[in-house]
């Protein structure tokens, strides 16, 4: 996780009052864009409240989900050495945001060591993320891929409190299908299976 938390832990003191002089804060509304592929790279966000999906486009139109982010995670970080997005962010929640211009992250990277590390090794942990997707993709059955996806649920958005076992947020029938790769109805079978064989409850 590279978060707001992290970044200010891996600051010297001196960079702080720089951090928090050029930094802005954004709210955003579910369903509205925070950046779209094609967008001009201005900066990084860090997720303060709210739930994200991270979207590629795929043959000149379609958009496949590829990451979700919740609280204390980073948007816009693989933009750094680019012009434009090239990827696109929406809000699935009201979300906000803290807001820092490229040019003052990468120059307190550069300048704190500790945080370059700390960032190669964050880039290498969602490179392996990245590929056991595809491996997932590649030779997983569909309904392996959206087991997959619900334990990817629970490791980024948890329980809607500490007693329960009610995900804090779930993500529409669509866009699992969207983020496996298969059919909305798929999906909905699978849930039903899944119910049926007491692994999941379903809550309406």
């Amino acid at each position: 996780m590279f978060s707001n938390k992290i970044f200010k832990k891996y600051c010297s003191a001196e960079w702080l009052p720089i951090f928090d002089m050029n930094k802005s804060t954004i709210h955003v509304k579910a369903k509205q864009r925070i950046f779209n592929e094609g967008d001009p790279v201005k900066g990084v966000y860090f997720i303060e409240g709210g739930k994200v999906k991270v979207l590629a486009g795929f043959n000149g139109k379609d958009e496949k989900i590829i990451r979700i982010a919740s609280n204390d995670m980073i948007l816009g970080h693989r933009g750094i050495n680019y012009k434009h997005y090239h990827i696109s962010s929406e809000a699935l929640t009201d979300t906000t945001l803290t807001f820092l211009p490229i040019n003052i992250f990468l120059k307190i990277v550069k300048a704190n060591p500790n945080m370059a590390v700390y960032l190669l090794d964050f880039f290498i942990e969602e490179l392996r993320e990245a590929e056991d997707r595809m491996d997932s993709l590649l030779n997983f059955d569909p309904k392996k891929r959206i087991a997959i996806v619900l334990l990817k649920l629970i490791d980024c958005f948890g329980y809607i409190d500490k007693k329960s076992n009610l995900l804090s947020f779930t993500l529409s029938r669509a866009d699992i299908a969207n983020m496996v790769g298969t059919t909305y109805e798929t999906v909905i079978r699978t849930l039903a299976n899944f119910e049926k064989l007491k692994y999941i409850e379903l809550s309406w």
